[in-house]
């Protein structure tokens, strides 16, 4: 081999040993240590029968419920002084919290006795009314940073005929509950008993509408 010949291979040798140092820099920077996975919390509120009135013979069907985008997540959400939302880091819902917030008043629906039949929007059952719900708020309010902060619930229900889509009643709820402390377990007990009181109040109000005007009928 000529010394010409020579060079031209040792520069291909360089060349190709710092490209493979590239790519194996690239690949580091790329795979790197996994992120953590974000821990899952669960919204559990206890639902039970709900007495007095005459059953609902409608059958009704639960819509996704409407959010703002700040809302219409899996993030758990905040709200930092006046106006600022924020999110808790490495933690989120099961789901989007309106499909949470939808499972929840099936559930509690289901659970309450007093519904011939209900499901979600899309289940495949011949619907009578739709309950259509918009999420105002669902977020954990800190008045003082690095304090434990106040769980904010307000949530707007309207019943809907589905024959004539006529809105037949509607009504607003708003639940607050104070967290024992800055943790998340803390927060998330919150969540549960303010969700939870939101949630049932909707369920009865809902069936208290549909069982008398089905008795004034």
């Amino acid at each position: 081999m000529s010394k010409t010949e020579e060079v031209v291979a040792d520069r291909r040798a360089v060349l190709t040993g710092a490209m493979a140092l590239s790519l194996s820099a690239c690949a580091g920077n790329l795979i790197g240590p996994p992120s953590p996975a974000a821990a899952l919390y669960v919204l559990r509120p206890e639902f039970g029968p709900v007495s007095g009135g005459s059953p609902v013979r409608q059958q009704l069907v639960v819509a996704v419920p409407a959010a703002p985008a700040a809302l219409d997540t899996e993030r758990i959400a905040l709200e930092r002084g006046v106006d600022v939302m924020d999110y808790y880091a490495q933690s989120q819902w099961t789901d989007r919290l309106p499909l949470v917030v939808q499972s929840l008043l099936v559930e509690g629906f289901e659970k309450s006795g007093q519904v011939a039949a209900v499901a979600r929007e899309g289940a495949g059952i011949r619907a009578d009314v739709v309950l259509e719900t918009e999420l105002r708020q669902f977020e954990a309010y800190y008045a003082v940073p690095d304090t434990a902060p106040e769980i904010r619930i307000t949530l707007v229900a309207k019943l809907v005929g589905v024959t004539n889509r006529n809105v037949i009643d509607t009504m607003e709820v708003s639940r607050t509950a104070r967290a024992s402390a800055n943790n998340l377990q803390s927060v998330i007990a919150a969540f549960t008993l303010a969700g939870g009181e939101a949630l049932k109040d909707t369920v009865r109000w809902a069936i208290a509408d549909l069982s008398s005007r089905r008795a004034g009928a």
